[in-house]
Parts: C-alpha cells; sequence; structure tokens
C-alpha cells in the first residue's frame, strides 16, 4: 500500500512540474500579438495575400501597422531576396500607429518573392509582423532549357545528337535531322586546334544550318530543306555570373540586342564558361552558355553540356 502510495506522489509531482513548464513555454505564435498589420486595395495594383504577376507588372503593398501597448520607432519592409530591410523611422505622431505604401515593379527576376513588413521599439526590439507575408508569383517571361548535351558528330551511325532547337530545346541526329529541318537552329562539330579557346586539343564550334560556306560538311545536308537562319554573336568567355545574372526575357532582350548577333557560324571555339547570344528567324534572342566539354560517357562520344535561356 505505501508503495502504491509512493508511486501516485511521484506521478502527482511529475503532473505538476509538466503543467508548471508548459506555463512558462513561449508560444511564438501568439507571443506578438499586441502588432498588427493590415494590407488594404485602394488601388488597383495593390496586393492583400498571394498573387500571379507578370515580369514588368506594377504592385502595390498598401499597409497599416498598429501597436497597441510598445511605441513604434522604426517599420521594416523586408523582401525574401534582400540581406537586410528598408528601414522607415517613425515619428511621436506614429508611435501606436503607421501606414504605408509600398510601390514595387517586377522587372528583375522571374519566381516567387515575398514580402513582410515589421516593427521596432526605441531599443530595435523586433514587436511583430501580425503574421503575415505577401507573395508574388512572377510568372516567366522566357524559357531555359538547362544540362543539354550535345555531341561531336560521329562518322559510322551518324545518330549522335549533334544538332540543337533553341526554341524548344530538342536534340536531333543527322538521322532524324532531315525531317526536322525547321526546328533546328544549330549544329555542333570540332577541329584539331590549339590556344586559349581550345579545348582537349579541338576548337568545338557552331553553325547555322544555312551557313554559306557550311563549316562542316562531313555530313551532307544539301537536300535540307527549311533551313533556319539563326544568327550569332561572338562569344565571350568566364560568362557564368552573366548569364545568371539573365533572369528575365527583358533582361536578355536587352542583353542580346547589344551583342548585335550577325554571324552563321563560331569558328573561333567554346570553352567551359563561354557564351554567346543568338537571334532566331521568329526575333526572339537568347543565350547560349556552354557549363562543360566532356567525354565522360564514352559510349557516346564528347559532348557539349549547355544551358539555354530564350525569350519567350
Amino acid at each position: 500500500m505505501k508503495r502504491n502510495l509512493k508511486y501516485v506522489g511521484l506521478l502527482c509531482m511529475m503532473v505538476c512540474l509538466f503543467i508548471a513548464c508548459k506555463k512558462e513555454t513561449t508560444n511564438i505564435f501568439n507571443m506578438f500579438s499586441d502588432l498588427t498589420v493590415t494590407y488594404s486595395a485602394k488601388s488597383p495594383y495593390a496586393v492583400t495575400d498571394y498573387k500571379d504577376v507578370n515580369v514588368g507588372d506594377s504592385v502595390y503593398l498598401e499597409y497599416t501597422i498598429e501597436s497597441s501597448k510598445t511605441d513604434m520607432y522604426v517599420a521594416c519592409i523586408f523582401e525574401t531576396s534582400s540581406a537586410i530591410p528598408t528601414k522607415i523611422a517613425l515619428d511621436d505622431t506614429q508611435r501606436k500607429k503607421y501606414t504605408g505604401v509600398v510601390k514595387l515593379k517586377m522587372d528583375t527576376r522571374v519566381g516567387k518573392i515575398s514580402y513582410r513588413i515589421w516593427a521596432l521599439d526605441k531599443g530595435g526590439i523586433y514587436l511583430g509582423d501580425g503574421y503575415k507575408t505577401i507573395t508574388l508569383n512572377v510568372l516567366p517571361d522566357y524559357k531555359y532549357w538547362a544540362q543539354r548535351e550535345i555531341f561531336i558528330p560521329d562518322s559510322i551511325g551518324k545518330a549522335s545528337n549533334s544538332y540543337i532547337s533553341l526554341t524548344d530545346g530538342q536534340l536531333f541526329s543527322y538521322a532524324n535531322g532531315k525531317s526536322n529541318t525547321d526546328k533546328i537552329d544549330l549544329g555542333i562539330y570540332r577541329v584539331p586546334a590549339t590556344g586559349a579557346t581550345s579545348a582537349n586539343g579541338y576548337f568545338y564550334n557552331v553553325y547555322a544550318l544555312d551557313a554559306n560556306p557550311l563549316p562542316f560538311t562531313a555530313y551532307d545536308i544539301s537536300t535540307w530543306t527549311n533551313k533556319r537562319a539563326t544568327l550569332m554573336a561572338a562569344p565571350k568567355t568566364g560568362q557564368a555570373s552573366a548569364f545568371l545574372n539573365l533572369r528575365t526575357g527583358a533582361q536578355i532582350l536587352t542583353a542580346g540586342k547589344s551583342a548585335k548577333p550577325t554571324v552563321k557560324a563560331i569558328t573561333t571555339g567554346l570553352i567551359a564558361g563561354s557564351l554567346f547570344y543568338f537571334l532566331t528567324p521568329e526575333g526572339k534572342y537568347g543565350a547560349f552558355y556552354v557549363n562543360s566539354i566532356s567525354s565522360n560517357n564514352s559510349s557516346r562520344g564528347v559532348f557539349m553540356n549547355v544551358d539555354v535561356k530564350i525569350q519567350n
């Protein structure tokens, strides 16, 4: 009987300790309930929750931030892609309530971007954001074909994917190229060479099928019709950052126009990190970036691994 009473006593003590600990635990979901943020929609550009938008659209965040107890000294506007928030100093008339508008232009990148608005007290202590986030999904205005492997032409089976469509990212071989000539923008080949733009003792070059003279003649395409008149600009090396920073179709358009694509073939060699801009017959600008030139898949030969971005 005494043993049972001992166990009951221990159990009661554990329950009491649990209740005491539970009361002391801070709940992140209600600890900042004294501050509220309200988003309104007085302007047709206003967004109050989640919205799909297009590149170039204007967006307003019309907000009112209120603190029921603690005085506010700073309002902060934070974008997920930024390292630090934009801070707005509040005056004595705005300690408990502040209304503002953030005007945005969706022209720097595509994808989802989130915004939060919060307040700080006199000591710079976080007061809360009303547990609200505005998310904008900037719809892409360009296409992105990643990790395409274009192989050096094989002279026997002629089955290697040595041609690429820049408009849809498809790859073609000599065997099926004739029936898809109207889709093919570029072909790839290599010639022995040395120098800064050679790789593994070769120049790796590209050409449009309507180039005259045709720089690669091992494949006879004289009977192919509807050849696309794709133009290219001179390539540059060390362009990883430049390619990464092409985040909208408008940026691709600006960079492509500046590069002035006018040639039908690049015969000076491409290496890892090379980039050139192109212009399709439909008037779409794009960027062609070389990730690597490799032969790690020896059963299929040497290939150029590339990424392509092109306007919609």
